[in-house]
């Protein structure tokens, strides 16, 4: 099958399966004794990372950030784990390039097929965990550039966009967040596993590696959430301030305008008895009562300092 690739070596095989569906699921079956929840976590999407322990593998589940770049979202990257004593079988969809990466290069590379699979399937499982938590970095860092811009651009433009950028990079901390955010109690329990398959020289300190990784990991998206938020307040005070300047002067010309308007509508009314209808001068003379009017109010604003 052309989704399913493996990489022999004497005591050891890796089995990586691309976008899992029913053919492959029934490979699997076929294959391997695993329990049937297993079959059915791999055939659907998790919520949340786990471990689960069977009588001759252990399986997990680990989800990991994928940076869409034409939405510039953040998307939830699964990746199914089925660890024994002489396999290791990984379960994913096409977005993961790391690890297709990773696996091209065993396949293709002698030496360093010799140095992630001569150790057993725990050292080869800490390498592709390692390979995963790693690729976090640069979208981190990516994330905290598009932090800086929006921080640069806050003070000189605050629009719909400005407003869109930063819900976007909240969103993107949050789902970010969410992944990690679990994946401590399954890295914890690594290191506590007995079985001679997950068992390497060294294989505490390095399943605790993995364990600093994601609390390193942690940190940052900790720093970046209260940036973001901070962004996010100071964009609507400043938003909000904008909008007050704004109806405030709307207000203010009105006001000034209303005096007028009302000396225009009083002499404008066709009735007996209005002063200066027929005197020659009586236009000039309502212009400057109007323009007075509006004079007087604009001196009463000045003296108030309204404006």
């Amino acid at each position: 099958m052309a989704n399913i690739q493996t990489i022999h070596t004497k005591n050891l095989r890796w089995i990586d399966i691309i976008n899992p569906d029913f053919d492959e699921l029934e490979w699997l079956r076929q294959n391997f004794r695993f329990h049937e929840l297993h079959f059915k976590a791999v055939a659907e999407h998790q919520l949340r990372p786990h471990i689960d322990q069977a009588q001759n593998y252990d399986f997990l589940v680990l989800l990991f950030p994928v940076y869409d770049k034409k939405t510039q979202e953040i998307v939830t990257g699964e990746v199914d784990f089925f660890v024994g004593h002489n396999f290791l079988i990984t379960a994913h969809y096409g977005q993961m390039y790391t690890l297709k990466n990773l696996f091209s290069r065993i396949k293709e590379d002698a030496e360093i097929r010799n140095v992630y699979m001569q150790r057993g399937p725990g050292f080869l499982l800490y390498k592709v965990l390692e390979s995963l938590f790693r690729r976090s970095y640069p979208i981190l860092d990516h994330m905290s550039q598009d932090v800086q811009k929006i921080e640069s651009k806050l003070f000189r433009q605050t629009n719909v966009d400005m407003l869109y950028k930063t819900a976007l990079m909240r969103k993107n901390v949050i789902e970010f967040r969410k992944m990690m955010k679990t994946h401590h109690s399954v890295l914890e329990k690594l290191p506590k596993r007995k079985k001679d398959y997950l068992i390497f020289p060294q294989s505490k300190v390095y399943y605790k590696d993995l364990w600093d990784y994601s609390q390193d990991i942690w940190d940052i998206l900790e720093a970046l959430k209260e940036t973001v938020e901070t962004l996010e307040q100071t964009n609507q005070a400043l938003a909000t301030y904008r909008l007050n300047q704004i109806t405030k002067v709307i207000s203010i010309f009105s006001a000034i305008v209303i005096p007028a308007t009302l000396v225009a509508f009083l002499f404008g009314v066709s009735v007996e008895g209005v002063p200066f209808r027929d005197n020659p001068y009586g236009f000039w003379i309502v212009a400057g009562l109007m323009i007075l009017a509006s004079i007087i109010l604009v001196a009463i604003f000045k003296i108030k300092k309204w404006f």
